[in-house]
């Protein structure tokens, strides 16, 4: 295993712990997009710090950008689906979550 593999491994792994949390004590999803943003900002620092380790530490932000949306659009279709909303629907709302998760990453919160 080389270094950037560890260090996706690890981060990946820090995701799922900060998800399970966020499952459990039914965290606003605001404070999971953040923190995932935090864990990969601090990631990035450190890449850039240590550019031997990634050639390009972008890609991996990106790797872990769509693994942490994922985690968290999969859990909002699954009870879509135990709420018998039709495929429609479901793909529909799906893309409005993406730009919702997209906007909280960005901006660190949602206009109410």
């Amino acid at each position: 295993m080389n270094c950037i593999d560890a260090v996706e491994g690890t981060v990946k792994s820090i995701i799922n712990g900060l998800f399970q949390l966020f499952v459990e004590s039914n965290l606003d999803d605001t404070e999971y997009i953040r923190y995932v943003k935090r864990v990969m900002d601090s990631t990035d620092t450190f890449l850039q710090d240590n550019k031997e380790i990634a050639g390009n530490p972008q890609t991996l932000k990106n790797v872990l950008y769509g693994y942490a949306r994922d985690l968290w659009l999969k859990r909002l279709a699954d009870k879509m689906k135990t709420n018998d909303d039709d495929n429609d629907q479901i793909s529909e709302k799906m893309e409005y979550y993406e730009y919702y998760f997209e906007y909280i990453y960005n901006h660190g919160t949602y206009p109410r």
